[in-house]
């Protein structure tokens, strides 16, 4: 095979590449977005017994997710976030751009424990099944299964308590 046959066969396995990363980025996407509709779907169907307005309220808008390689002005990460308000206390539910492996991450803004620490939902496909993470600084977070029980536990906390 001269140089040129040998070039022509590079581009060739290299446009197959990247045909199929385009694809499996897309299938990915396709996944993230969905499973972040279905999560926040089963967060309001879990708050709906106990929604009243200026008590709680769950609302949803359109959000696209960006990062540091990612700009917002470029990002195809189209979805939404999710806000609860209880007891006038925000918590946004706020998508991160795809992680590798189609990794989807939430932060969530309003129910971090200490000052430098931070809460986030994290499903790793192919899994299905939603984690919460708590870290605080350097160490290990911890990881807790997210359903409706353990979402009322850490809602609880926001309600003010009487001090009589």
């Amino acid at each position: 095979m001269d140089d040129v046959q040998q070039l022509g066969e590079m581009l060739r396995h290299y446009a197959e590449s990247e045909a199929h990363k385009k694809q499996l980025f897309e299938s990915q996407s396709a996944n993230w977005e969905v499973r972040i509709s279905e999560l926040f779907d089963q967060i309001g169907q879990w708050l709906e017994p106990v929604q009243a307005p200026n008590l709680l309220v769950v609302n949803r808008e359109a959000y696209v997710a960006s990062g540091p390689s990612i700009p917002v002005e470029t990002s195809t990460f189209k979805t939404e976030k999710l806000s609860i308000v209880i007891a006038g206390k925000p918590v946004e539910f706020v998508p991160e751009v795809m992680g590798a492996g189609g990794q989807i991450s939430l932060a969530v803004m309003g129910l971090t424990a200490a000052r430098f620490g931070s809460v986030s939902l994290v499903c790793q496909p192919p899994f299905n099944s939603w984690q919460w993470r708590k870290t605080n600084g350097l160490k290990d977070p911890d990881v807790f299964p997210f359903d409706a029980s353990f979402l009322a536990q850490q809602l609880q906390v926001l309600i003010p308590r009487d001090r009589a």
